[in-house]
């Protein structure tokens, strides 16, 4: 059982990394690849995240994300960092901005770009897209996306509930395979679950998400979330709004053209099956 959970924290997080690289480039409708990484980006010795550290038995705490962030951001001046809001317990909720001259919502809007805004870790006890926006990070730090700033600004906040993502237990999820020295919770300092508070905006985390788009006013939002165990018969699920007030250009534009691109390239590169997040079975 303990190899089956390190593979299945392993390969998840690979999943979602595999997907923020993808769409990230769809969106950026690349006519000439990316340019390589500079001779001293690929001789560097580059920072690993904690389950890279520790062989995926566990999960980067709030202090190490922002450390990670830091780290990138020095090594690398395409990435700018500023902080959005605080959450319930007052830790400062981290924001990392590529592809603008600087981190201000003013700054990012006078680009002209396709500004994608990608958060990890609403629920704290899925951790994959927390680490992959991390290695998101390393990845541009290095020099490997450069086309891609041609065409898109992106907004990286790996750690949405930090105040969840310290509480760690290996009780707070027993159905997840991994990481087996536990992980986060899934509601914030307040037992609220911040995935329901997007209308009454209780939380302090959501007031300050709710700031954050409506200044930087992202034209593609992605949330990163894992199952609880549950079957599915994909390697990595997807959804978009199924709300009926959505605009339908929009829907048309996400199920016709941007998801179905997504999951062609995946299928071609690494010969994985994506689909529709649907309700979970079980054997």
């Amino acid at each position: 059982m303990t190899d089956s959970r390190l593979h299945a924290f392993r390969f998840r997080a690979l999943s979602a990394g595999a997907i923020l690289l993808t769409l990230a480039g769809v969106a950026a409708a690349q006519q000439k690849p990316a340019s390589p990484a500079a001779p001293a980006a690929a001789k560097r010795t580059w920072p690993l995240t904690r389950p890279e550290a520790t062989n995926y038995t566990e999960t980067s705490r709030y202090d190490e994300v922002v450390a990670f962030m830091k780290a990138m951001a020095a090594a690398s001046p395409r990435i700018h960092l500023t902080t959005y809001g605080y959450t319930f317990e007052g830790r400062p909720m981290p924001l990392a901005v590529i592809g603008a001259p600087g981190a201000t919502p003013e700054q990012v809007l006078a680009t002209g770009k396709t500004r994608i805004f990608i958060q990890g870790n609403i629920h704290a006890g899925e951790v994959e897209g927390k680490e992959a926006c991390l290695w998101l990070l390393r990845s541009i730090a290095k020099g490997e996306r450069a086309g891609w700033l041609q065409h898109v600004v992106l907004l990286v906040n790996p750690i949405y509930n930090a105040d969840g993502n310290e509480r760690v237990s290996v009780r707070n999820r027993g159905s997840q395979y991994g990481p087996i020295g536990g992980m986060g919770q899934r509601a914030n300092a307040e037992n609220l679950d911040l995935n329901r508070d997007n209308t009454k905006l209780e939380t302090s985390e959501a007031r300050s998400l709710a700031r954050l788009l409506t200044q930087y006013d992202p034209h593609i939002a992605i949330d990163l979330h894992t199952t609880n165990g549950s079957d599915h018969g994909f390697y990595l699920t997807y959804e978009t709004s199924v709300s009926p007030n959505t605009s339908p250009g929009i829907t048309s534009l996400v199920r016709s053209d941007l998801l179905p691109s997504v999951t062609k390239a995946v299928k071609q590169k690494h010969g994985w099956n994506y689909f529709y997040y649907g309700g979970p079975t079980r054997s």
